[in-house]
């Protein structure tokens, strides 16, 4: 529930792709989803109005190579937008000041309707022992309770 409108909110996820599992490394295209719980009332809607990737190794230093993700957003049965997009060169810009991408139009997502982000590998991570990447993904939003349109009456 809002304790004001809008509250900002930023929804954080995290995936570890671990190559040193004795696996033969990652593959790519390789695929985790975390569901995201907005915990919104049935009268607010969250709004998402940016996203910010941050890629570290095993040591949490930004990872400088092996950092070729992509990333799509589920609201409800659809991807917004409609196709998973490339992360590496935003992640790659956080030491230029950068790694935030705004969305030219906010991605809304309704009352009972899932919110999920799924990472993948675009290539592959090869085994070497301590070989780790971790990606986190913030999506940066409000939760705002919903407007009533002019002239409405609840009929």
């Amino acid at each position: 529930m809002a304790n004001q409108d809008p509250q900002p909110e930023i929804y954080t996820t995290r995936y570890t792709f671990d190559a040193d599992t004795g696996t033969g490394g990652v593959a790519a295209n390789t695929s985790q989803v975390v569901s995201i719980y907005t915990n919104q009332a049935n009268n607010e809607e969250v709004r998402i109005y940016g996203i910010a990737v941050r890629v570290a190794d095993e040591d949490n230093a930004t990872a400088t190579n092996f950092n070729d993700f992509a990333v799509s957003i589920q609201v409800g049965a659809n991807n917004v937008p409609s196709n998973q997009f490339d992360i590496s060169w935003l992640a790659n810009n956080i030491a230029a000041g950068g790694g935030i991408l705004m969305f030219p139009s906010p991605v809304l997502v309704l009352f009972q309707q899932p919110l999920s982000v799924t990472v993948t590998t675009r290539s592959a991570i090869p085994e070497v022992a301590g070989r780790e990447r971790r990606v986190v993904v913030d999506l940066i939003g409000e939760l705002a309770i919903q407007k009533a349109p002019p002239g409405y009456r609840g009929v």
